[in-house]
């Protein structure tokens, strides 16, 4: 559980959410990321560092430029149901207020 909860800390992060959709159109360089995000060049780096670590994205050297890739797409479909299960909690929570005013 403990190996779990740390892989969920690296979306706990809204800029790293940023950064990795981005990356959902396919392999970018450090400077279309930030093109992409409006996130500055050091923090733009600093998320890729730790989503390379974390096992997410890789670096993918090409001539002077590093390009950074999503390894597994199926990342995009955790943080598509993360967001429909928010949605459904956020729902359940209006309703629930909704009822008791």
């Amino acid at each position: 559980m403990d190996a779990l909860a740390e892989y969920f800390k690296v979306f706990s992060e809204p800029n790293r959410l940023a950064v990795l959709d981005a990356l959902r159109q396919g392999p970018l360089n450090v400077t279309a990321v930030v093109e992409s995000t409006g996130l500055s060049q050091a923090l733009v780096s600093k998320h890729l560092k730790l989503l390379t670590i974390a096992g997410i994205v890789k670096r993918k050297p090409e001539g002077s430029l590093v390009f950074y890739q999503v390894i597994d797409k199926g990342v995009f479909k955790l943080i598509l149901q993360a967001e429909k299960l928010l949605f459904t909690a956020r729902r359940q929570q209006l309703d629930a207020l909704a009822a008791i005013l």
